[in-house]
């Protein structure tokens, strides 16, 4: 008896000693590197697996501050970019799972982040609250009907940019032709400047349009005019094509089609996809 007492005292002596030497007290270690405590774990429940979508509340910390916490986070299931990361923990939660994971955080920084490090401790506490899991092939089928939903706005789009210009020059008179590109070029007034050739420095005033006469920018408005060279790509290719028509002091009203302007995607959630644009120009001067 006295030897199973010993044996006994000996087993809770050295558990406590592992305890007090453990480097995160409390937390496990997995295989992959990463440490890891649950508040909440349904083993029941199903796992998140590569490619699935999941959804959930996380929060990230320092040892001794908080970065950011309860936010929500809608994230992709992908192949792990470093052993331990925050991929391979979000593996080991279950549907509705609460848990803890520290993560090196200068590889997370150089992986995710690709910034470099700025704290000086290397743990970065992740908690996860896993809401929800949408497997691989649900979330697939669901992009994949997205991706034709907006496939067919954008044939809306582009189906509707001739029916558009053709009722602007009905509209408004316009008796030029189009250039082979497709520009409608109208001259307001003719300067006697040099001709604009690809190299020219060019100073412009403009103001852009859409055909219904909703200005979305205007070098007037910034009290200076644009400068640029011609040919270097700077401008859209409307752009560039109108200008070689120009030459110092010429006055233009330009309607340059979605091809020659932003196209399919338009820019800067201003200009929607396949929009066609016109623009007031006016030469300062042609270097």
């Amino acid at each position: 008896m006295k030897n199973v007492t010993k044996l006994m005292i000996a087993f809770l002596a050295f558990a406590v000693l592992g305890t007090a030497c453990s480097k995160y007290p409390g937390f496990k270690k997995d295989k992959q590197g990463f440490y890891y405590k649950f508040y909440i774990e349904n083993k029941k429940e199903v796992q998140p697996q590569i490619g699935d979508l999941v959804e959930m509340v996380h929060a990230m910390e320092l040892k001794d501050s908080v970065l950011f916490e309860n936010e929500p986070l809608t994230l992709k299931i992908l192949e792990s970019l470093f052993a331990g990361d925050v991929f391979a923990a979000i593996q080991k939660m279950h549907l509705g799972d609460s848990a803890i994971f520290i993560i090196d955080g200068k590889k997370f920084f150089e992986y995710f982040i690709e910034q470099d490090y700025p704290f000086d401790s290397n743990d970065l506490y992740f908690t996860f609250k896993l809401n929800k899991i949408l497997p691989k092939e649900e979330f697939e089928a669901m992009q994949a009907e997205r991706t034709r939903q907006y496939e067919a706005i954008m044939e809306e789009y582009r189906l509707a940019e001739d029916s558009l210009i053709n009722n602007y020059i009905t509209t408004n008179k316009i008796k030029v032709k189009p250039t082979e590109e497709g520009i409608y070029f109208v001259k307001k007034v003719s300067g006697n400047g040099k001709a604009i050739t690809n190299g020219s420095t060019v100073s412009v005033h403009y103001t852009g349009k859409f055909l219904d006469g909703y200005v979305f920018d205007s070098s007037i408005d910034s009290g200076a005019p644009f400068t640029l060279t011609v040919g270097n790509g700077q401008v859209i290719p409307g752009w560039e094509k109108t200008l070689l028509l120009m030459k110092g002091g010429d006055k233009a009203t330009v309607l340059i089609p979605s091809k020659l302007a932003y196209g399919s995607r338009g820019a800067d959630y201003v200009i929607p996809p396949y929009t066609p644009l016109i623009f007031d120009m006016e030469i300062m001067s042609v270097e």
